[in-house]
């Protein structure tokens, strides 16, 4: 996970290419200006490396994506009470006044103008300075420039409208030396989409050959343009062709193969020997950052989302005195009153009960909260343990019966075990390297209802988001990496494309996934194997809308809380049908309004700061 890139320089260069407009109007030479910089290859390099910067701002990975965004609008996480703007996006219709969207917007405009900046400064040193066997390097370096703009707006469509009409983007296809052309229009969603395509269409023969892990790849970008095919396919009738061709150049000429099911279950969690594996083209490198304590001072190497949605776990130094803590036992009172939990973090989210069950997990440990009573076994002169510790729970065979159900494959699909915890049940490791357990929080002793599964993938499961190594910390600077390209998305996506006129060949695609999940070889039959596109899936609930749509409920459970749900929700328009599965968070009853609320809404400050800006249909402001 050690970025290569040197951090130090990709902040100061971020830092002079997000200046004031007149920043390089300076005639001074003995400061940078457009005569004199960049003045060297490794100049340009900086630039370049500036445009990469983009996906580690507060409002992406280092912060607010995740657990402010995208795993709301999916409802991939709930949160334990109803926080500020967040609630407004778990209804599927965010306040223009969020600052969470306002900062996404932010950083996104900024990720798309440091990468058209970059651009710029390559083609200015090509015909300035370059020499002839500099031109091939040059060409790298746009076309890894390409694709981090392309990249970028990849991450905006959020804001995209569906109509090809409607409205995309603004495009930021130059550098704006003035104020006024900083407030750009924003295109329509058919030439936004257009823009992309051109953008990967490039970069594909440029990148050809290179492979750096770290950096933009010819197979990074055909993933990327794949994918951005198949999103605006309804757009450009020839996008599904090409997409055809591209994914299987990926499949049979890039090398990829699906992880082993070892690497698999390890390669979410910041243990670098599972990260940039067989199966990735193209993943976010983390770093925990022990010289700067979160996200707050700008640009990290690492990600403090997982911060947010940091496990609950049962503390095992929870004070206990048999006449004081120990005079009342739990069971004599109407809901849990132990203060045994603990979070890793903040601890605000967790994943949504309807999650839980479409997995297929539910009847034993599934439906119910258990309850905790006094361990007349537990020995205070001894350490404390899982095994002995003040409380245990009421049913003792609670924990195995969960144990055998999330084991049964023929019932519960595997993929549970990678993103969920289940409190009392499934281990934990605390911040002094003991084995504990999962727990709920304190915050929902007054919701017997609610199961509060805990959140698995990229969380810290050996320590804590807070604290030195030492101490088994991340210093709120998580280090798992985030894939936005795998091969498993690949294989589902070129399943979907050719399910109307090879289906046998498709839904053998759509096994070689399923079958690594089970356990088995992805290249054989196995006795888990779906025979059709219409199967039973693992969800508990008959009226789910995925309870007989194989394709859909593999790329929901193999892509779980990985950030790409939301985009095949939006490409599918099955918002509707979602919200109805829901039903409701801690927020309240979601109310699905129609196509506004797959799209976000233009910030107020934005509207209020650029005057040439359309508010996205169906919200409030000025278009």
């Amino acid at each position: 996970m050690k970025n290569r890139m040197k951090n130090t320089l990709l902040i100061i260069m971020t830092v002079l290419l997000c200046g004031c407009s007149d920043f390089f109007d300076i005639s001074n030479k003995q400061t940078l200006s457009q005569d004199n910089f960049p003045a060297t290859l490794d100049q340009v390099n900086l630039v370049l490396t500036s445009s990469y910067a983009g996906p580690y701002s507060i409002g992406m990975y280092s912060f607010y994506w995740f657990p402010m965004g995208i795993y709301l609008y999916d409802h991939t996480t709930d949160t334990y009470g109803s926080y500020d703007e967040r609630g407004t996006s778990m209804d599927n219709y965010t306040d223009i006044n969020s600052r969470y969207i306002t900062q996404m917007y932010v950083d996104i405009c900024k990720w798309a103008n440091l990468s058209t900046t970059a651009l710029e400064a390559i083609e200015t040193y090509r015909t300035t300075k370059a020499t002839t066997t500099e031109k091939t390097v040059l060409d790298y370096m746009r076309g890894q420039a390409l694709f981090n703009r392309a990249l970028a707006y990849w991450h905006a469509q959020i804001f995209f409208e569906l109509k090809p009409e409607g409205w995309g983007f603004p495009l930021f296809d130059k550098v704006e030396n003035s104020l006024n052309g900083m407030k750009r229009k924003r295109a329509t969603t058919a030439d936004t989409w257009a823009f992309v395509v051109k953008d990967l269409e490039e970069a594909v023969p440029l990148l050809k050959g290179y492979n750096d892990k770290y950096r933009a790849s010819e197979w990074a970008a055909k993933g990327l343009l794949a994918k951005v095919y198949m999103q605006a396919d309804y757009i450009n009738a020839d996008y599904k062709t090409k997409a055809k061709s591209l994914m299987e150049d990926i499949i049979n000429n890039s090398g990829k193969k699906l992880a082993t099911l070892d690497v698999y279950h390890d390669m979410f969690y910041g243990n670098s020997a599972n990260e940039f594996n067989s199966e990735s083209l193209y993943e976010l490198s983390m770093n925990t950052n022990w010289n700067q304590n979160g996200p707050w001072a700008g640009y990290t190497t690492g990600s403090g989302m997982p911060m947010v949605f940091a496990p609950w776990y049962m503390d095992l130094d929870i004070r206990f005195r048999p006449g004081v803590e120990g005079l009342v036992d739990p069971l004599t009172k109407a809901r849990d009153v132990i203060t045994a939990k603990k979070s890793s973090e903040w601890g605000n989210n967790f994943i949504h009960d309807a999650n839980i069950r479409r997995f297929g997990f539910h009847g034993i440990g599934g439906d119910t909260v258990p309850r905790r009573t006094f361990n007349k076994a537990y020995v205070s002169t001894q350490a404390r343990s899982n095994t002995n510790y003040p409380y245990r729970l009421e049913d003792p065979m609670y924990r195995q019966n969960s144990l055998d159900l999330k084991n049964n494959k023929d019932l519960v699909d595997p993929r549970i075990i990678n993103s969920a915890g289940q409190p009392y049940v499934d281990e934990y490791m605390n911040e002094k390297g003991k084995i504990t357990y999962y727990d709920r929080s304190s915050e929902v002793n007054n919701r017997p209802d609610m199961l509060a599964w805990q959140h698995r993938k990229f969380t810290n499961i050996k320590g804590v988001e807070m604290g030195p190594a030492l101490s088994y910390g991340k210093n709120q600077s998580s280090d798992a990496n985030y894939p936005v390209i795998r091969l498993a998305d690949i294989y589902l996506l070129y399943a979907e494309l050719i399910k109307d006129t090879d289906p046998v060949k498709a839904l053998e695609y759509v096994n070689k996934v399923h079958r690594r999940a089970y356990g088995y070889t992805p290249d054989a039959a196995s006795p888990y194997d779906y025979k059709s596109f219409s199967d039973r899936t693992k969800t508990s609930d008959p009226n789910d809308h995925l309870a007989n749509d194989v394709l859909k409920y593999e790329r929901w459970a193999e892509l779980f809380a990985e950030g790409q749900w939301w985009w095949d929700v939006r490409r599918w328009k099955i918002g509707a049908a979602e919200a109805a599965y829901y039903k409701e968070t801690r927020h309240g009853v979601i109310t699905w309004k129609g196509d506004e609320s797959y799209v976000q809404p233009i910030p107020q400050l934005e509207l209020e700061r650029n005057e040439n800006i359309q508010q996205s249909n169906g919200y409030p402001g000025v278009r």
